[in-house]
């Protein structure tokens, strides 16, 4: 595909993307995000028996651990790649694939309702969704980089793609307002819930080196995007360069991220 390409894609060609590289996702990529499922997951108080939905909950991953502090969990995802894996990894979950604007439980069916950087500033319809199958007294809990992520070091890694990818240089633009200050508080009020403080959290990304943190990268959507654009050659040097600043002698790659999360409840 020629440069200055830009690609759209509607929920069912999620695939194409965040699919192609599911197994990489899912072994290397996905875990090392542990501590934001965990810090979402207890601040939505997920416990035993809670009625609770992952929204965009990929490869399974925050599905499981909500199952394993006795959840009954459900997930929705639209890459059948990622869902086959989140399938395997909790066969007693009820793991959907759809539409995240469009899902498919009733109204009112779930205690708490996550998405870890699922819903982004242009998906208010997924806002309204989840508000939807919430329970009266119910939780929605939305995560999203901080505002101005390009100062911290995980910026460093979307610095590299968008250097590459004319598309993601306007869509991440799109996708970030989540970040900004009160617009996930706003979209949750606009859905009719209540959000309450925003809180924030710092971890570090770990990668063996910069091989196994650049494989990690080119198994995100975005880095697909900016492949179809310019190759994957081209992505996999522009992640290489600009990442190997991180590398530390006997350490490895060490990222470090900060993510803001929101907790909003259904009036009862």
């Amino acid at each position: 595909m020629c440069p200055g390409v830009v690609i759209v894609m509607s929920w069912k060609d999620v695939d194409k993307g965040w699919g192609d590289q599911a197994k990489v996702w899912a072994s290397i990529m996905e875990p090392r995000w542990w501590p934001e499922f965990d810090a979402v997951l207890r601040a939505t108080d997920v416990g035993e028996a809670t009625q609770y939905l992952d929204i965009a909950c990929g490869s399974g991953l925050m599905v499981n651990m909500a199952s394993r502090r006795g959840a009954q969990a459900h997930g929705l995802d639209a890459s059948d790649r990622l869902l086959a894996l989140a399938r395997r990894r909790t066969p007693t979950a009820d793991i959907q694939h759809g539409d995240m604007n469009d899902l498919p439980w009733e109204e009112g069916t779930f205690d708490v309702a996550t998405s870890c950087r699922g819903i982004w500033g242009p998906n208010q319809d997924a806002v309204h969704e989840a508000a939807r199958v919430l329970k009266p007294g119910g939780c929605l809990g939305l995560s999203f980089f901080a505002a101005g992520r390009e100062s911290n070091q995980i910026g460093k890694a979307f610095h590299a793609i968008r250097r590459v990818s004319e598309h993601e240089i306007e869509w991440s633009q799109q996708l970030g307002q989540i970040g900004q200050t009160g617009r996930a508080e706003e979209m949750c009020e606009t859905a009719g819930l209540i959000p309450g403080e925003r809180q924030s959290l710092e971890f570090d990304l770990e990668g063996a080196d910069i091989e196994h943190e650049v494989k990690a990268w080119m198994s995100a959507g975005p880095a697909w995007m900016a492949i179809q654009e310019r190759g994957a050659e081209d992505v996999e040097h522009s992640l290489r360069t600009e990442l190997a600043e991180l590398e530390e002698e006997g350490i490895g790659v060490r990222t470090q991220v900060i993510i803001e999360f929101v907790v909003a409840q259904k009036p009862s």
